[in-house]
């Protein structure tokens, strides 16, 4: 049983710096789950909106980016600012060898 209706949406594993395609959400509420595999020292990520999916900005109210140092799954939920889209940001990776990013994304009303 459902107790609101939300969508999920996966987006493109990251393993250099950059940035997911961009996801339409139109929500104030999106939840990140990022899945960080094979990682070296760390993997900073930043979760970023948009309001006309063009320009976008940190979602984090501090403007703070976010520093996973173990492999793992980890949820990031968001709220109190509604956008059109998002998309994650790979900062940087630190360490030599591969350091996987993948994110799914739950936007809901």
């Amino acid at each position: 049983m459902a107790l609101y209706p939300f969508n999920t949406v996966g987006l493109t594993a990251l393993t250099a710096a950059g940035t997911t395609a961009a996801t339409e959400v139109k929500a104030s509420e999106v939840t990140f789950q990022v899945t960080v595999t094979d990682i070296n020292t760390n993997v900073v990520v930043r979760f970023e909106g948009s309001l006309d999916g063009t320009n976008f900005f940190n979602l984090d109210q501090s403007g703070s980016d976010t520093t996973i140092t173990a492999n793992g799954t980890y949820g990031f939920a968001l709220n109190g600012m509604p956008v059109t889209h998002v998309r994650l940001r790979l900062v940087s990776l630190s360490g030599s060898g591969n350091s996987t990013s993948v994110a799914s994304v739950i936007g809901a009303l």
